[in-house]
Protein backbone atom coordinates (compact mmCIF):
# COMPACT_ATOMS: atom_id res chain seq x y z
CA UNK A 1 0.00 0.00 0.00
CA UNK A 2 1.07 3.53 -0.38
CA UNK A 3 0.85 6.39 2.03
CA UNK A 4 -2.56 7.55 0.77
CA UNK A 5 -3.87 4.33 1.20
CA UNK A 6 -2.99 4.03 4.72
CA UNK A 7 -5.35 7.26 6.03
CA UNK A 8 -7.80 4.69 7.33
CA UNK A 9 -4.84 3.44 9.51
CA UNK A 10 -4.23 7.21 11.04
CA UNK A 11 -7.75 7.67 11.43
CA UNK A 12 -7.98 4.24 13.74
CA UNK A 13 -5.27 4.97 15.17
CA UNK A 14 -6.55 8.38 16.27
CA UNK A 15 -9.81 6.60 17.94
CA UNK A 16 -7.34 4.94 20.00
CA UNK A 17 -4.85 7.32 21.01
CA UNK A 18 -7.46 10.77 21.58
CA UNK A 19 -7.06 13.94 19.78
CA UNK A 20 -4.34 16.45 20.45
CA UNK A 21 -1.70 13.75 20.43
CA UNK A 22 1.51 13.29 18.15
CA UNK A 23 1.94 9.74 16.63
CA UNK A 24 5.41 9.66 16.67
CA UNK A 25 6.73 5.75 15.38
CA UNK A 26 10.47 4.89 15.71
CA UNK A 27 11.93 4.97 12.04
CA UNK A 28 12.39 1.41 10.61
CA UNK A 29 12.45 -0.41 7.14
CA UNK A 30 8.58 -0.98 7.35
CA UNK A 31 7.20 1.91 5.49
CA UNK A 32 3.94 1.92 7.04
CA UNK A 33 6.03 3.50 10.16
CA UNK A 34 7.43 6.31 7.35
CA UNK A 35 3.80 6.79 6.87
CA UNK A 36 2.03 7.24 10.07
CA UNK A 37 4.78 9.81 11.42
CA UNK A 38 3.60 12.11 8.78
CA UNK A 39 0.53 12.77 10.94
CA UNK A 40 0.22 15.17 13.86
CA UNK A 41 -3.24 14.78 15.12
CA UNK A 42 -4.42 18.32 16.80
CA UNK A 43 -7.52 20.12 17.62
CA UNK A 44 -10.82 18.49 18.98
CA UNK A 45 -11.97 15.85 16.57
CA UNK A 46 -9.39 16.99 13.60
CA UNK A 47 -6.40 15.68 12.16
CA UNK A 48 -3.56 17.97 10.66
CA UNK A 49 -1.24 16.63 8.17
CA UNK A 50 2.51 17.38 8.76
CA UNK A 51 4.56 18.18 5.07
CA UNK A 52 6.86 15.55 4.39
CA UNK A 53 10.20 16.73 2.43
CA UNK A 54 12.63 14.43 0.98
CA UNK A 55 16.51 15.34 0.25
CA UNK A 56 17.52 12.99 -2.07
CA UNK A 57 21.62 13.39 -1.96
CA UNK A 58 21.18 15.14 1.66
CA UNK A 59 25.07 14.13 2.11
CA UNK A 60 26.00 16.83 -0.58
CA UNK A 61 26.71 20.60 0.60
CA UNK A 62 23.33 21.23 -1.12
CA UNK A 63 21.31 18.74 0.46
CA UNK A 64 22.66 19.17 3.47
CA UNK A 65 21.72 23.02 3.66
CA UNK A 66 18.72 22.64 2.48
CA UNK A 67 18.11 19.79 5.17
CA UNK A 68 19.01 21.92 7.59
CA UNK A 69 16.65 25.12 6.83
CA UNK A 70 13.52 22.73 6.54
CA UNK A 71 14.58 21.37 10.43
CA UNK A 72 15.51 25.24 11.47
CA UNK A 73 11.44 26.13 10.84
CA UNK A 74 10.00 27.01 14.34
CA UNK A 75 7.57 24.60 15.34
CA UNK A 76 8.89 21.62 14.28
CA UNK A 77 6.56 22.19 11.65
CA UNK A 78 8.12 19.72 8.66
CA UNK A 79 9.23 16.38 8.58
CA UNK A 80 12.20 16.10 7.11
CA UNK A 81 13.52 12.96 5.17
CA UNK A 82 16.91 12.78 4.44
CA UNK A 83 18.36 10.23 2.23
CA UNK A 84 22.05 9.07 0.70
CA UNK A 85 23.75 6.06 -0.44
CA UNK A 86 25.38 5.71 3.35
CA UNK A 87 23.04 7.01 5.83
CA UNK A 88 25.16 7.04 8.31
CA UNK A 89 27.01 9.98 6.98
CA UNK A 90 23.36 11.88 7.78
CA UNK A 91 24.09 11.64 11.71
CA UNK A 92 24.23 15.49 12.03
CA UNK A 93 21.27 15.50 10.15
CA UNK A 94 19.44 13.30 12.61
CA UNK A 95 20.73 14.42 15.48
CA UNK A 96 18.80 17.92 14.55
CA UNK A 97 15.30 15.93 13.90
CA UNK A 98 15.50 14.39 10.10
CA UNK A 99 14.86 10.77 9.42
CA UNK A 100 17.20 9.29 7.25
CA UNK A 101 16.81 6.53 4.85
CA UNK A 102 18.74 4.70 2.62
CA UNK A 103 18.38 6.22 -0.90
CA UNK A 104 21.16 4.74 -3.76
CA UNK A 105 20.48 3.81 -7.62
CA UNK A 106 17.80 1.28 -7.08
CA UNK A 107 14.06 1.84 -7.26
CA UNK A 108 13.29 -0.15 -4.53
CA UNK A 109 15.33 2.11 -2.59
CA UNK A 110 13.69 5.15 -4.10
CA UNK A 111 9.98 3.24 -3.75
CA UNK A 112 11.02 3.10 0.04
CA UNK A 113 12.12 6.55 0.42
CA UNK A 114 9.36 8.28 -1.84
CA UNK A 115 6.60 6.87 0.26
CA UNK A 116 4.27 9.36 1.66
CA UNK A 117 6.43 12.27 0.57
CA UNK A 118 4.91 16.17 -0.34
CA UNK A 119 8.00 17.43 -1.94
CA UNK A 120 11.25 15.99 -3.04
CA UNK A 121 14.82 17.88 -3.46
CA UNK A 122 17.26 16.11 -6.00
CA UNK A 123 20.56 16.56 -5.77
CA UNK A 124 22.35 14.15 -8.69
CA UNK A 125 26.18 12.97 -7.53
CA UNK A 126 28.64 12.14 -9.88
CA UNK A 127 28.59 8.57 -10.98
CA UNK A 128 30.07 6.72 -14.14
CA UNK A 129 28.44 4.28 -16.72
CA UNK A 130 24.93 5.99 -17.06
CA UNK A 131 24.23 5.27 -13.56
CA UNK A 132 23.14 8.96 -13.20
CA UNK A 133 20.28 8.39 -16.02
CA UNK A 134 19.19 5.00 -13.93
CA UNK A 135 19.37 6.89 -10.30
CA UNK A 136 17.07 10.06 -12.05
CA UNK A 137 15.07 7.50 -14.03
CA UNK A 138 14.16 5.72 -10.78
CA UNK A 139 13.50 8.52 -8.74
CA UNK A 140 10.99 9.35 -11.34
CA UNK A 141 9.19 5.72 -11.21
CA UNK A 142 8.98 5.93 -7.63
CA UNK A 143 7.83 9.54 -7.05
CA UNK A 144 4.56 8.70 -9.81
CA UNK A 145 3.86 5.77 -8.00
CA UNK A 146 4.04 6.91 -4.62
CA UNK A 147 1.83 9.65 -5.31
CA UNK A 148 5.07 12.83 -4.79
CA UNK A 149 3.22 15.80 -5.36
CA UNK A 150 6.15 18.32 -6.03
CA UNK A 151 10.09 17.54 -7.62
CA UNK A 152 12.80 20.40 -7.01
CA UNK A 153 15.59 19.28 -9.33
CA UNK A 154 18.95 20.84 -9.01
CA UNK A 155 20.43 21.65 -12.19
CA UNK A 156 23.03 23.85 -13.72
CA UNK A 157 23.48 27.08 -15.06
CA UNK A 158 25.53 25.56 -18.39
CA UNK A 159 22.68 22.62 -18.51
CA UNK A 160 22.38 23.47 -22.11
CA UNK A 161 26.10 22.40 -22.36
CA UNK A 162 27.90 19.09 -22.18
CA UNK A 163 28.70 19.00 -18.34
CA UNK A 164 29.85 16.46 -15.69
CA UNK A 165 26.17 15.84 -15.36
CA UNK A 166 23.86 14.85 -18.04
CA UNK A 167 21.27 17.80 -16.36
CA UNK A 168 19.68 18.86 -19.57
CA UNK A 169 18.74 15.19 -20.10
CA UNK A 170 17.26 14.49 -16.83
CA UNK A 171 15.03 18.34 -17.07
CA UNK A 172 13.41 17.08 -19.49
CA UNK A 173 12.79 13.58 -18.11
CA UNK A 174 11.95 16.03 -15.00
CA UNK A 175 9.15 17.90 -16.85
CA UNK A 176 7.78 15.10 -19.02
CA UNK A 177 7.10 13.18 -15.92
CA UNK A 178 3.57 14.61 -15.02
CA UNK A 179 4.89 16.02 -11.78
CA UNK A 180 4.83 19.18 -11.09
CA UNK A 181 8.56 20.80 -10.95
CA UNK A 182 10.74 23.78 -10.31
CA UNK A 183 14.08 23.43 -11.95
CA UNK A 184 17.33 25.46 -10.26
CA UNK A 185 20.25 26.67 -12.64
CA UNK A 186 22.68 28.18 -10.13
CA UNK A 187 25.80 29.40 -11.47
CA UNK A 188 29.14 28.19 -9.82
CA UNK A 189 29.38 28.22 -6.06
CA UNK A 190 31.53 30.68 -3.98
CA UNK A 191 31.99 27.85 -1.59
CA UNK A 192 33.97 26.06 -4.72
CA UNK A 193 37.20 28.28 -4.20
CA UNK A 194 37.14 26.64 -0.17
CA UNK A 195 36.98 23.52 -1.50
CA UNK A 196 38.96 23.31 -5.17
CA UNK A 197 41.43 25.95 -4.17
CA UNK A 198 42.71 26.03 -0.84
CA UNK A 199 44.97 23.64 -0.50
CA UNK A 200 47.03 25.31 -3.47
CA UNK A 201 46.58 28.68 -1.89
CA UNK A 202 47.81 27.29 1.43
CA UNK A 203 51.01 25.75 0.12
CA UNK A 204 51.65 27.86 -3.00
CA UNK A 205 49.55 31.27 -2.31
CA UNK A 206 48.07 30.63 -5.83
CA UNK A 207 45.12 28.74 -7.71
CA UNK A 208 45.06 27.89 -11.02
CA UNK A 209 42.18 27.10 -13.71
CA UNK A 210 41.51 28.59 -17.36
CA UNK A 211 38.68 30.98 -17.19
CA UNK A 212 41.29 33.93 -18.38
CA UNK A 213 40.25 37.28 -17.41
CA UNK A 214 36.64 36.36 -18.07
CA UNK A 215 33.65 37.43 -15.92
CA UNK A 216 31.44 34.83 -14.39
CA UNK A 217 28.74 34.86 -11.47
CA UNK A 218 28.81 33.00 -8.19
CA UNK A 219 26.67 32.13 -5.51
CA UNK A 220 26.64 30.95 -2.35
CA UNK A 221 25.01 27.72 -1.54
CA UNK A 222 22.83 28.72 1.65
CA UNK A 223 20.95 31.05 -1.10
CA UNK A 224 20.45 28.14 -3.37
CA UNK A 225 18.97 26.38 -0.62
CA UNK A 226 16.71 29.38 0.31
CA UNK A 227 15.31 29.24 -3.04
CA UNK A 228 15.13 25.19 -2.82
CA UNK A 229 12.96 25.81 0.56
CA UNK A 230 10.60 28.44 -1.00
CA UNK A 231 9.98 26.36 -3.24
CA UNK A 232 9.13 23.21 -1.96
CA UNK A 233 6.72 25.11 0.86
CA UNK A 234 4.89 27.57 -1.71
CA UNK A 235 4.99 25.31 -4.40
CA UNK A 236 2.00 26.76 -6.19
CA UNK A 237 4.77 30.36 -6.38
CA UNK A 238 6.99 27.79 -8.49
CA UNK A 239 5.38 25.13 -10.64
CA UNK A 240 7.06 24.57 -13.40
CA UNK A 241 9.17 27.23 -13.45
CA UNK A 242 13.16 27.14 -14.21
CA UNK A 243 15.10 29.66 -12.27
CA UNK A 244 18.87 30.77 -12.84
CA UNK A 245 20.63 31.59 -9.36
CA UNK A 246 23.41 33.86 -9.16
CA UNK A 247 24.70 36.20 -6.91
CA UNK A 248 27.72 38.15 -8.05
CA UNK A 249 29.58 39.16 -11.13
CA UNK A 250 33.60 38.33 -10.67
CA UNK A 251 36.93 37.37 -11.96
CA UNK A 252 39.54 35.22 -11.18
CA UNK A 253 41.35 38.42 -10.17
CA UNK A 254 38.45 39.49 -7.97
CA UNK A 255 38.43 36.40 -6.10
CA UNK A 256 42.48 36.29 -5.34
CA UNK A 257 42.31 39.70 -4.22
CA UNK A 258 39.34 38.91 -1.97
CA UNK A 259 41.00 35.91 -0.68
CA UNK A 260 44.50 38.01 0.06
CA UNK A 261 42.23 40.76 1.80
CA UNK A 262 40.87 38.09 4.15
CA UNK A 263 44.20 36.13 4.90
CA UNK A 264 46.22 38.91 4.59
CA UNK A 265 48.78 37.37 2.51
CA UNK A 266 49.18 37.38 -1.07
CA UNK A 267 46.84 35.40 -3.78
CA UNK A 268 47.77 34.75 -6.95
CA UNK A 269 45.39 33.61 -10.16
CA UNK A 270 47.49 31.41 -12.43
CA UNK A 271 45.69 30.82 -16.09
CA UNK A 272 46.50 27.44 -17.43
CA UNK A 273 45.73 26.96 -20.91
CA UNK A 274 42.98 24.66 -21.23
CA UNK A 275 44.58 21.26 -22.00
CA UNK A 276 47.41 21.97 -18.92
CA UNK A 277 44.33 22.61 -16.90
CA UNK A 278 42.49 19.34 -18.22
CA UNK A 279 45.48 17.66 -17.75
CA UNK A 280 46.14 18.38 -13.71
CA UNK A 281 42.63 18.03 -13.26
CA UNK A 282 42.45 14.68 -14.55
CA UNK A 283 45.84 13.25 -12.48
CA UNK A 284 44.18 15.11 -9.08
CA UNK A 285 40.70 13.60 -9.75
CA UNK A 286 41.69 10.74 -11.76
CA UNK A 287 38.62 11.63 -14.25
CA UNK A 288 38.83 12.60 -17.82
CA UNK A 289 35.67 13.02 -18.12
CA UNK A 290 35.24 15.13 -15.38
CA UNK A 291 38.43 17.47 -16.38
CA UNK A 292 36.83 17.85 -19.35
CA UNK A 293 33.78 19.12 -18.01
CA UNK A 294 35.38 21.66 -15.47
CA UNK A 295 37.47 22.75 -18.78
CA UNK A 296 34.50 23.39 -21.14
CA UNK A 297 32.76 25.20 -18.68
CA UNK A 298 35.96 27.47 -17.68
CA UNK A 299 36.07 27.84 -21.78
CA UNK A 300 32.23 29.26 -21.23
CA UNK A 301 32.88 31.63 -18.28
CA UNK A 302 36.26 32.92 -20.01
CA UNK A 303 33.90 33.95 -22.81
CA UNK A 304 31.28 35.71 -20.32
CA UNK A 305 28.36 33.30 -20.96
CA UNK A 306 27.37 32.89 -17.38
CA UNK A 307 28.77 36.37 -16.80
CA UNK A 308 24.86 38.15 -15.96
CA UNK A 309 23.42 38.35 -12.68
CA UNK A 310 19.56 37.35 -12.55
CA UNK A 311 17.31 38.80 -10.09
CA UNK A 312 15.42 35.77 -9.57
CA UNK A 313 17.34 34.67 -6.14
CA UNK A 314 16.83 38.32 -4.29
CA UNK A 315 13.19 38.11 -5.77
CA UNK A 316 12.38 34.51 -4.36
CA UNK A 317 14.17 34.84 -0.93
CA UNK A 318 13.51 38.65 -0.15
CA UNK A 319 16.81 39.46 0.72
CA UNK A 320 20.11 40.79 -0.19
CA UNK A 321 22.73 38.10 -1.77
CA UNK A 322 25.47 36.05 0.80
CA UNK A 323 28.18 37.35 -0.81
CA UNK A 324 31.84 35.91 -1.78
CA UNK A 325 33.41 37.87 0.56
CA UNK A 326 31.30 37.14 3.17
CA UNK A 327 31.54 32.90 2.78
CA UNK A 328 35.36 33.58 2.16
CA UNK A 329 35.39 35.05 5.56
CA UNK A 330 33.84 32.37 7.65
CA UNK A 331 35.67 30.04 5.96
CA UNK A 332 39.08 31.97 6.26
CA UNK A 333 41.20 29.23 8.11
CA UNK A 334 40.78 26.76 5.59
CA UNK A 335 43.16 29.41 3.28
CA UNK A 336 45.81 29.57 5.76
CA UNK A 337 48.75 27.58 6.00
Amino acid sequence: MICGERVVIAIAVLLVVGVGSEISLPLSSDSTHLCLRSFLFVGIGMAAVKKVFLIAGASSKNGTSVAKLLLAEPGNKYIVRVGARDPTKLSALVALGAEAVVLDTSLESALAAFNGVDGVFIVVPFLAGGAEDILIENYLKAAKETGTKHIVYLSAIDADIKTSHNHKKHEQLVSESGIPFTILRPTSFHENAVSYKSETIKSQGVFYSSVGDGVYTSVAIDDIAAVAVAALTEPEKHVGQTYVLTGESVTEKQVAETISKIIGKPVTHVNLSPEEYEAVLTQVTGSKEYAAAVVLLDKNRGEGHFAKVDPALEQIIGRKHISLEEVFTKNASAFKA
